[in-house]
C-alpha cells in the first residue's frame, strides 16, 4: 500500500506544500521524520526559493519519496 506525506516548506517569504508518496508502513514514516530533519543539511546554501524547492524534492526522491502533484 502506498501513503501521501505532505511537507511544508518555507524559504523567506515564500511558501508551498509539497506531497509525496510513500510505503504506508513503519519504516517508511520514520524514514520521512528523518528525511525532514535532514533537510536543513541538504539545503543549507541554497540562493534562492527554486533552488530550496528542488534540492528539498530531491533530497526526499534520493530517499524513495516520490513526488506528486495534488
Amino acid at each position: 500500500m502506498k501513503k501521501a506525506y505532505v511537507l511544508n516548506l518555507s524559504f523567506g517569504t515564500w511558501k508551498n506544500q509539497i506531497w509525496f508518496m510513500g510505503g504506508d508502513d513503519g519504516a517508511h514514516a520514520e524514514a520521512f521524520v528523518k528525511a525532514k530533519k535532514a533537510l536543513p543539511a541538504a539545503t543549507t546554501d541554497c540562493l534562492n526559493s527554486n533552488d530550496f524547492f528542488h534540492r528539498a524534492c530531491s533530497h526526499f526522491e534520493s530517499l524513495g519519496f516520490l513526488r506528486i502533484q495534488k
